[in-house]
């Protein structure tokens, strides 16, 4: 059943579009409707996947198509390969349910009244469409701290065990007192919460939102039971139902996502594909994931070859994740010297911290593109209008350092720039509502700014414009309140060995956690080896021992070139083998 001949992948998805299935599922003679695609580590299985809606949508019509995915970045990344679908069509399972259910209100969105009378299960009030869009991994990395409220500890564990279908009398008494107190309150306030979405959807409707022909699920490994039930139902009342998969990179399984949920029931071999060409994983890292995947206790049979590249593994010279700048921050400059992205990855945030602290003061920009609205792991973003890396920018506009990009402020620069100045000394008396009010597009002139700030002052900022852009800087932060210095501190670092540009363009290290980049890659990685003490506890057991063994799997297969794996900080660490100690670049 491994799929991995070119000749059967041909004409199952020949199969795919043929009058006989067609017929079978008309009629329903019994014919197993499910089909399977599972994409290795960058075989091009969205890429893939968008070529199977098309065709999907040629033959039975654009709003005869329906596509889920576990998450929005997902459903964007479709979308955004221009389909020939209705954008409702395509979206994460929550937001088809929610919608099909008459948008309901969430109950995780409205917890105030909860917090009043339940101040032992206290609940972080989420924005109501986190879930619709898939981001669950926000509740793994919310794990990560001691300060973790217990009310959202027992809500996710509520929603595991209801994702996994456990009958009621298997929960621990707290768990089932938990739940009771979240059922009255919901009930009381006519409230839906994000598991009710799929439960609701399962007594309610039999088949999907707008009866569509054809059901893409993109991301099913990273569905638990209650999901694929609920997709593999109306996946019986379609024509074609196709499976979009990984079971190897199943790392979601806190919120009940299992392998076997995708692998159970079995279906016929000729409905089973697998994308065996990776155009990311090079020949050392192949063989490395590879070696450590085998372990596990089930996976579906894959024929998977690397890319044509030979690639390294290897360690960082007895450096962990406790001391970075010993010389993983000289790789990751050495590296971003050639051109190369450079990715950090661990199991648990906190041993990022350091990562983060020496990037920082090296000066270095990074990001977490997958996790775009963390200021945490995006210091530097532009997303709100009142970030310090835009006041920055903001500030430098008007100066000749920036070359043909200078252009005069707009009161709008002059907004943002002013803003966290203190105004004793420096602006007139009413100069911040002054600014507030004027024509945010209209140029401040000279005239302008002498109406507004004090004549000292004023003289002093014109006379850096006779200088380096460093001046300017130097100027505004001896204005500045205190209160914000240390927000502006990082994006001036960077300025200072950057360049301004650096503040504008996407950064080319990322930093996150292994489960919040899943999907992403990069040129380099930089894994940490250690597990937490509950997960390193967990290491022992069947089948958490297999949960750690595909998390690192996910973070060696990020790598276009090379990896390296750090030095384990304790004992508390996965060993990787067939890493090379020699070929460190140190």
């Amino acid at each position: 059943g491994d799929g991995g001949n070119g000749t059967r992948q041909r004409s199952v998805i020949a199969m795919l579009q043929s009058d006989e299935i067609q017929e079978h599922a008309a009629h329903g003679d019994g014919e197993v409707r499910e089909y399977r695609i599972f994409g290795p580590p960058g075989t091009g299985k969205t890429t893939n996947l968008s070529r199977q809606v098309r065709r999907a949508a040629e033959r039975f019509g654009s709003n005869s198509v329906l596509v889920t995915s576990f998450s929005k970045a997902a459903a964007a990344e479709l979308t955004g390969r221009d389909l020939p679908v209705p954008a409702d069509r395509v979206g994460t399972l929550h937001a088809h349910c929610y919608r099909a259910l008459g948008n309901p209100d969430i109950a995780e969105a409205n917890v105030d009244d909860w917090n009043k009378d339940n101040p032992a299960y206290p609940l972080t009030p989420s924005k109501g469409d986190r879930k619709l869009e898939g981001d669950e991994s926000a509740a793994q990395e919310v794990r990560m701290f001691d300060d973790t409220p217990r009310g959202d500890l027992m809500l996710q564990l509520l929603n595991k065990n209801r994702g996994l279908m456990r009958p009621e009398c298997d929960w621990s008494r707290d768990l089932m007192d938990f739940a009771l107190l979240w059922k009255r309150y919901k009930e009381s306030a006519g409230l839906l919460d994000f598991t009710d979405l799929i439960d609701r959807a399962l007594v309610d409707t039999w088949t999907a939102p707008g009866n569509p022909s054809v059901i893409f699920a993109d991301e099913a490994q990273d569905l638990n039971r209650m999901q694929l039930t609920l997709i593999r139902r109306w996946g019986e009342r379609a024509h074609h139902f196709i499976i979009c998969a990984d079971d190897d990179q199943t790392i979601y399984e806190w919120t009940g996502a299992s392998p076997e949920a995708v692998l159970d029931p079995p279906v016929p071999d000729d409905h089973i594909i697998v994308l065996k060409q990776s155009y990311r994983v090079p020949r050392a890292v192949h063989t490395v994931a590879e070696s450590l995947i085998r372990t596990v206790s089930r996976r579906q049979t894959k024929e998977y070859l690397p890319r044509d590249w030979e690639g390294c593994v290897s360690g960082t010279g007895g450096c962990g994740w406790a001391g970075p700048e010993r010389s993983v921050l000289g790789v990751t400059e050495q590296h971003l010297g050639w051109g190369q992205s450079v990715m950090y990855l661990a199991s648990c945030g906190y041993m990022l911290s350091p990562y983060i602290a020496a990037l920082r003061r090296a000066g270095i920009p990074y990001h977490n593109p997958y996790r775009k609205t963390s200021g945490t792991w995006n210091p530097l973003s532009s997303r709100k209008p009142g970030s310090s890396s835009n006041r920055v920018l903001a500030m430098l506009a008007a100066h000749p350092a920036m070359g043909e990009q200078a252009r005069p402020w707009t009161f709008a620069d002059v907004h943002l720039w002013t803003g966290w100045m203190g105004s004793q000394g420096v602006l007139k008396r009413g100069a911040k509502r002054r600014i507030a009010e004027a024509d945010q597009y209209a140029v401040a002139t000279v005239a302008d700014l002498d109406r507004l700030f004090e004549p000292g002052p004023l003289e002093s900022l014109l006379d850096t414009f006779d200088g380096d852009q460093s001046a300017l800087l130097s100027w505004w932060q001896s204005c500045i309140a205190s209160a914000h210095l240390k927000r502006l501190q990082f994006p001036l670092q960077v300025v200072a060995k950057c360049g301004t540009r650096a503040l504008a363009t996407e950064p080319k290290v990322i930093v996150g956690t292994i489960h919040s980049v899943k999907g992403g890659e990069a040129d380099v990685v930089i894994l940490v080896p250690d597990l937490s003490t509950g997960g390193h506890e967990s290491y022992y057991r069947r089948p958490s021992r297999d949960a750690v063994t595909r998390l690192f799997y996910v973070g060696l297969t990020r790598a276009r070139d090379r990896v390296y794996v750090c030095s384990p900080e304790s004992h508390k660490a996965i060993h990787i083998q067939g890493i090379d100690d020699e070929a460190a670049l140190l």
